[in-house]
C-alpha cells in the first residue's frame, strides 16, 4: 500500500549528461537549448488522509527532482485562437514541451488548437469548464460540476485524434486563481488527480507591458529556484515577450522541463469511482457520475 503523497521525478536525458546533450543534439532554433527538454514524471498519489497529491511551493511543496534551475513552463486559461498559436510556435523554435491548463469552454470551442497543442507533445490538464475566479465561492455541487464538465470537454476535444495524442491529457488539474479548498482537494484525490500549484508566476495575468512580464518571471525565478512558472497563453504581452523570455532564462543558466504523468496514471485515473477522465473512446453523452465527498 502507497501511503504519503510521493511522486517520482525521473529526469529523461538521453546522453550521458546535460551539457553533452545540449551540445551533441542541440535545438536547430535555439542554440542554447537541447533538441529535447527533460522531462520529469510526476507519479502521485493522494496523502493519507485522502488528499490530492498537490505541488508548488506558492501553496504547497516543491516537486521533488526539479533542481535550482529547473522551470517547467505551464500555460493556463486557453486555448485562444489569436495567441495560442503564436505560444505553441515560439515553443517549437526553442524545442520546449509545456503543460497547458485548459478552460473547457475555449477548448469546446476550437478543439483543433487542444490537437495542436497534444500533436507537439504538450501535456494537457483542466482547469475548470469556464474559469469562475474562485471556486471556494460555489457550493460543493457547483464546484464538482465545473470540475467535472472541464475535464469532459478537454477529453471531448481529442477525439478523433492520433492515440499518441490522446495520451497527451493527463491526470492534472489546476485551480482558477490557485483557491483550492480541503473538500475539492479530497474530491480529487478520490480520482487520482494530481493539483499542479505554482512555485513561481510573472503576473502576466494584469495590465502591465512585455517588458515588466520578463523582469518579473527572471526576478521570481531567482527567489523561488526556479519551478514550475504560471504563465497564460492568452495574453498578448506573454506571446510577444515568450521567446526573449526563454532566452533571457537560458542565459542566466535556467533549463526547461516538462511535467508529465508516470506510466499508469492515467489509468489509474480513468477507473477510478466518479473518473474525471476515461479510457478511449468515451461519448460525450455519458456522464461522469460524480462522487459525494465526505463532509468536514
Amino acid at each position: 500500500m502507497r501511503f504519503a503523497l510521493f511522486a517520482t521525478a525521473v529526469f529523461a536525458v538521453m546522453t550521458a549528461g546535460w551539457a553533452q546533450a545540449a551540445t551533441e543534439s542541440a535545438c536547430p532554433g535555439d542554440p542554447l537549448a537541447p533538441a529535447n527538454n527533460p522531462v520529469v514524471q510526476l507519479d502521485a498519489y493522494p496523502t493519507p488522509d485522502g488528499l490530492a497529491a498537490s505541488f508548488g511551493s506558492l501553496q504547497y511543496r516543491r516537486l521533488p527532482g526539479l533542481g535550482p534551475k529547473d522551470i517547467a513552463l505551464t500555460f493556463d486559461d486557453g486555448p485562444n485562437p489569436t495567441t495560442t498559436p503564436k505560444v505553441l510556435r515560439v515553443l517549437a523554435q526553442h524545442c520546449i514541451k509545456a503543460t497547458f491548463f485548459l478552460v473547457g469552454s475555449y477548448a469546446a470551442a476550437r478543439p483543433d488548437l487542444v490537437r495542436a497543442e497534444a500533436a507537439a507533445g504538450h501535456v494537457i490538464g483542466s482547469h475548470t469548464w469556464s474559469h469562475p475566479d474562485n471556486l471556494r465561492r460555489l457550493d460543493q455541487a457547483a464546484a464538482e460540476r465545473e470540475i467535472v464538465r472541464g475535464f469532459r470537454a478537454v477529453q471531448d476535444s481529442l477525439s478523433g485524434a492520433p492515440e499518441t495524442d490522446r495520451a497527451q491529457l493527463a491526470p492534472f488539474f489546476r485551480f482558477p486563481g490557485l483557491n483550492d479548498n480541503r473538500v475539492l482537494r479530497e474530491w480529487l484525490g478520490q480520482r487520482q488527480i494530481a493539483v499542479i500549484g505554482a512555485d513561481l508566476g510573472a503576473d502576466d495575468w494584469l495590465r502591465i507591458d512585455a517588458a515588466e512580464v520578463q523582469r518579473r518571471a527572471i526576478s521570481n525565478a531567482a527567489l523561488s529556484h526556479g519551478g514550475v512558472l504560471i504563465l497564460h497563453d492568452t495574453r498578448a504581452h506573454t506571446a510577444e515577450v515568450l521567446s526573449n523570455l526563454i532566452t533571457a532564462l537560458e542565459e542566466r543558466g535556467y533549463r526547461f522541463v516538462q511535467l508529465v504523468p508516470a506510466p499508469g496514471a492515467g489509468e489509474r485515473a480513468a477507473t477510478a469511482p466518479g473518473a474525471l477522465i476515461g479510457l478511449w473512446p468515451v461519448a460525450s453523452s455519458d456522464p461522469i457520475v460524480p462522487v459525494v465527498s465526505r463532509s468536514r
